[in-house]
């Protein structure tokens, strides 16, 4: 399996966020949608793993959603 790339593997982690929000609230596909300012048929995109959205778009809709999101950058080690 080729490795991914670093902005898809946030982009997967971003969507299983926001998929465990929306199972955790319990919202029915069309209030997901309102609430993360998808559509519908994007709400079961996301579902489906498809990964059509941009990274701008993920970080945008966990704010929406209720999920705060950090980042730590860290610089590669460096033998001295």
């Amino acid at each position: 399996m080729a490795k991914l790339p670093p902005s898809a593997v946030l982009r997967r982690q971003l969507r299983k966020k926001i998929q465990d929000r929306i199972e955790k609230l319990q919202l029915k596909p069309a209030e997901a949608a309102e609430q993360l300012g998808f559509s519908t048929a994007q709400v079961s995109r996301l579902s489906g793993n498809q990964d059509i959205f941009s990274l701008d778009r993920l970080v945008d809709a966990v704010d929406r959603i209720g999920i705060t999101v950090r980042m730590t950058a860290t610089r590669p080690y460096e033998r001295g």
